[in-house]
């Protein structure tokens, strides 16, 4: 790194810093990590509850044998990313208030 540290806040503009740059490095490091921690941890516990449903179909449903139907419920695969759910869980999520009126 050079001796000038200049630091872009997305959408907020960029710095220069003018303090101890290796304290402010280490505080926003130990800050990155714990990012990386959450994330992480939120990945698995997303992937949990992805196995759960997964396993409540699997115990209460009958599998189809020799035939292929139009699905009306697609769930994602059990290892699904952070980045995957965001774009599929949105509004009511997957399963829509009505599904569950239906018989």
């Amino acid at each position: 790194m050079s001796e000038t540290l200049v630091v872009r806040l997305s959408g907020r503009g960029q710095y220069e810093i003018v303090t101890d740059k290796e304290v402010l490095l280490a505080e926003l490091n130990d800050l990155d990590n714990e990012i990386v921690a959450l994330l992480t941890r939120t990945e698995s516990a997303l992937q949990m509850l992805l196995e759960q449903m997964a396993t409540l179909v699997e115990v209460h449903c009958a599998p189809l044998q020799d035939t292929v139907m139009p699905s009306d419920l697609i769930l994602p695969p059990t290892d699904l990313t952070l980045a995957e759910a965001i774009k599929l869980f949105k509004g009511e999520g997957l399963i829509p208030s009505q599904a569950q009126d239906r018989p």
